[in-house]
């Protein structure tokens, strides 16, 4: 029973792994961008409204992303309780009865 647990979580992992990566890489590269705009307008003394302007809609970009990743992990969450539930459930009926 136990290696048969172990054949699910193995891959589940990896899916998990995979996953956030896949989320989280378009999230980064973008967090950078509005890094390094912050710190060009950081260094200049007088930015532009346009520099300005683009950078709080980067921010606004960013901040859609984050919600949009807690989202999909706070799904995962839920799925993988459900399916510990279900294991759970699997485990106790599998019991002899005493």
């Amino acid at each position: 029973m136990p290696q048969a647990i172990a054949e699910i979580i193995g891959p589940v992992l990896i899916l998990l792994v995979i996953g956030t990566f896949i989320l989280l890489f378009p999230l980064s590269r973008r967090l950078g961008r509005v890094l390094e705009e912050w710190i060009k307008l950081r260094q200049d003394t007088s930015p532009d409204r346009d520099t300005l302007a683009h950078l709080e809609n980067d921010v606004r970009e960013v901040r859609r992303l984050v919600e949009g990743v807690d989202q999909r992990v706070g799904l995962l969450a839920e799925r993988q309780d459900f399916m510990e539930s279900l294991i759970e459930a699997k485990k106790t009926a599998a019991l002899p009865p005493e």
